[in-house]
């Protein structure tokens, strides 16, 4: 016997039970929307005391409410209420307070319109469709008679609505998500184009070709900003979509001012403005003319410069929803992100030229100095600097030549070709920075040092001037010196400038026997001490006090700027050392130089009780808190590793289940991060052997798995731990594991 005839229900209940049976059926088994609103619909006029029925959704634009399907409702109302502004009548207040309302007589409210008071109806019923919580539109359900739908047809209608409204919720996230894959089909197809061009006309027509179809916006203007002939700046359209002649013959060319185009490249910030809703459109004459309802306007940045601007408009949207803007976003990045490119290309030849130019200019000069007796000395500084940057120019030259003569050549090879100049071009800046700077204002950028190595490569760095002079360099390193945290570069230039100081001196004084001995210890206040000892004539003790001064030099004009001293005095001073000297004539000089001893925790502030040194198996959690982690992927467990540590716990890592299970018995875990597929024992035997052992400690898992397929969830489900699928965000990571706390 079938259900419904043992239960002999009454026939009100079971005629809507069938409606709602069969409308159900209709909401799963079509995708149509149409299809769905016409039998859900049909089914409803069915039932009794429902003798009129119609479905209002709001559009896109949020202002108006639009009939999408109604019964026997007479075509007079159809003509004049088929569509409704927001806020008007009946359907208007059901949309703004996202409430039922439930009218015993139509006619005795003053909120109906002309075209209702015609329809014949009395009592009303109005549903309100919900999706994401906010009202999308409105289910009308009308009567002849005068009188308010009962309770149990309101839930039943109500019932109804919320399959309608699961039907709706469903077409939306179909349609966005056909629309997410059509834009990442463009965004695909625009990155692998324009990233592999270095021609920014080749870049344009790639963007509006792959961009055409589109439909988040109907007008676009693209600025670079440039130099203009008075030595100005101006951003110059480069690229438009959508622009009229007006508008191009006004706005191609905007010279700095406060207009939004320099508004956005000033501020560096995205800047989104409806211009309806704005007393004080911030378009120029130009822009108002072309009368879009919202305007997004983006930087386009080259490293912390803005070097241009998107505008994206449109004239039938009265705002741009989240995904439009982030298809927006996407597209301007992958555009700023070319341009910058070709813009850094384009700089690397120009710097690679100048280089170039620069390195036969000094070659030239230091073939004139000497062959100068009179400028001799300086033609020996020149051949030194010269000396010190032809390594680096060597790749210079040789890389942006490949890439002047190769213009298609591979991105790859073409963006390390790019790094290597860039590399190489900075250390001639150092050089430069080193030679001519003795103000300086940045501060030392440390790392934990050999004072020792330092000074190897400083004599190293000096021996092709020593050796010629027979000058004997006698060392006496502490080979038990702590490492320090210093600027490398910085300690290596006061050593080598000291050491060129005791070798004019030396060279000078035409002495029998020249020497220079450098020592390194620790001395009695804890710190490190170098000594710089030469065999030399001495200074006279009157000019021992100036010997520090900016410019003051005893080497002929010509030879020194009287810099070198000055400059290693303040690195000295910025690593909180001390230099001195101690001199007379006949007796050489000495300089000695003192510099603290930091480990990096010292000079990052760590406290002292951080410092201890977990022993095997064990974890110093800042927080007291211990995680294990288990995962064979190393990428994988070093992102985890390091959110856990950076959090403050203290992490143990195991590659699968067998060794996960060996750590228990050494450390009281608070959670365990754990994979499912690993080899020897995959995270599912794990947590069966882990229940087994009865810590608790299987209900405090969080599984991370790329495998999504149904059995691996259906394994997840039964454990009733949360889970993460990769890849995650950082911040979803941090929202789980506080759930631990």
């Amino acid at each position: 016997m079938e259900i419904r005839e043992s239960l002999k229900l009454p026939r009100g209940i079971a005629d809507s039970l069938r409606v709602l049976i069969k409308i159900v059926e209709a909401v799963h088994r079509s995708s149509d929307l149409k299809e769905i609103y016409d039998t859900a619909l049909d089914l409803v006029v069915q039932l009794d005391k429902v003798n009129m029925a119609a479905i209002y959704l709001l559009d896109d634009s949020g202002e108006n409410a639009v009939m999408q399907s109604h019964r026997n409702f007479p075509e007079d109302y159809v003509t004049h209420a088929s569509v409704i502004p927001r806020g008007s009548g009946i359907t208007g207040k059901v949309l703004e307070t996202g409430q039922i309302l439930n009218i015993e007589d139509i006619h005795k409210s003053d909120e109906i319109g002309p075209a209702g008071k015609r329809a014949g109806f009395h009592g009303v019923l109005g549903l309100p469709i919900l999706l994401g919580g906010k009202p999308i539109g409105v289910i009308w359900f009308a009567r002849y008679k005068e009188e308010k739908f009962t309770r149990s047809e309101v839930e039943l209608l109500t019932t109804i609505g919320n399959q309608i409204a699961i039907a709706i919720s469903r077409a939306k996230q179909r349609q966005e998500l056909e629309e997410k894959n059509r834009n990442l089909s463009i965004l695909s197809a625009l990155a692998e184009k324009v990233h592999r061009s270095a021609d920014l006309g080749f870049m344009y027509e790639t963007f509006l070709e792959v961009t055409k179809d589109l439909g988040v916006y109907d007008a676009m203007a693209l600025y670079l900003v440039e130099q203009d002939d008075g030595g100005g700046r101006a951003a110059v359209l480069k690229l438009d979509k959508g622009l009229s002649e007006d508008y191009i013959a006004n706005a191609s060319i905007v010279p700095e001012s406060e207009g939004v185009t320099w508004r956005v490249i000033k501020s560096g910030e995205p800047l989104y403005y409806s211009t309806a809703s704005l007393q004080d459109n911030p378009l120029g004459p130009a822009g108002k003319r072309l009368a879009p309802k919202v305007v997004f306007s983006m930087p386009m940045k080259y490293g912390l410069q803005t070097i241009g601007v998107i505008h994206f408009g449109s004239s039938e949207k009265a705002s741009f929803d989240k995904s439009d803007l982030k298809i927006m976003l996407s597209l301007g990045n992958q555009m700023g992100t070319a341009i910058a490119k070709v813009k850094m290309l384009d700089e690397s030849r120009e710097r690679a030229i100048e280089l170039e130019n620069l390195y036969t200019d000094l070659k030239s000069t230091q073939d004139q100095l000497i062959q100068s007796e009179k400028l001799a000395s300086l033609g020996q500084l020149v051949s030194s600097i010269a000396h010190e940057i032809n390594n680096p120019l060597t790749p210079i030259l040789g890389y942006s030549q490949m890439l002047l003569v190769q213009t298609d050549i591979e991105t790859e090879k073409r963006d390390r070709f790019l790094q290597v100049i860039h590399q190489s071009a900075d250390k001639v800046r150092k050089i430069v920075e080193n030679l001519l700077s003795f103000a300086r204002k940045d501060k030392p950028r440390r790392e934990y040092s050999d004072v020792n190595e330092i000074l190897e490569s400083s004599i190293e760095f000096r021996q092709y001037q020593l050796n010629p002079e027979n000058i004997d360099v006698v060392r006496d390193l502490d080979p038990d010196l702590p490492k320090t945290m210093l600027d490398s570069n910085q300690i290596q230039q006061v050593f080598t400038n000291i050491i060129l100081n005791a070798y004019h001196a030396l060279a000078s004084s035409r002495s029998q026997e020249a020497r220079l001995e450098i020592t390194s210890r620790m001395n009695d206040a804890g710190m490190i001490e170098v000594a710089f000892r030469d065999s030399g004539p001495g200074i006279l003790a009157d000019i021992q006090n100036k010997i520090f001064d900016p410019f003051f030099t005893t080497k002929p004009t010509g030879v020194g700027t009287g810099l070198g001293l000055s400059v290693s005095y303040g690195i000295i001073k910025e690593h909180d050392g001390n230099i001195r000297v101690e001199s007379g004539p006949g007796i050489g000089t000495a300089f000695t130089i003192t510099l603290p001893v930091l480990d990096i925790k010292d000079y990052l502030g760590v406290d002292k009780e951080e410092e201890s040194v977990p022993q095997p198996g064990s974890v110093s959690p800042k927080n007291g808190r211990s995680v294990l982690i288990v995962e064979d992927e190393e990428l994988v467990t070093a992102l985890v590793t390091g959110i856990l540590e950076s959090d403050g716990y203290g992490v143990e890592v195991a590659t699968n289940g067998e060794e996960a299970l060996s750590r228990l018995g050494n450390i009281d875990y608070d959670f365990v991060v754990c994979d499912i597929k690993m080899p020897q024992m995959n995270g599912k035997e794990f947590f069966k052997r882990l229940k087994a052992m009865g810590t608790g400690l299987e209900g405090r898992i969080l599984f991370i798995t790329g495998d999504p397929s149904t059995e691996t969830l259906d394994f997840i489900e039964e454990t009733g731990n949360r889970f993460l699928s990769k890849p995650f965000k950082i911040e979803e990571f941090r929202d789980v594991i506080r759930n631990f706390g």
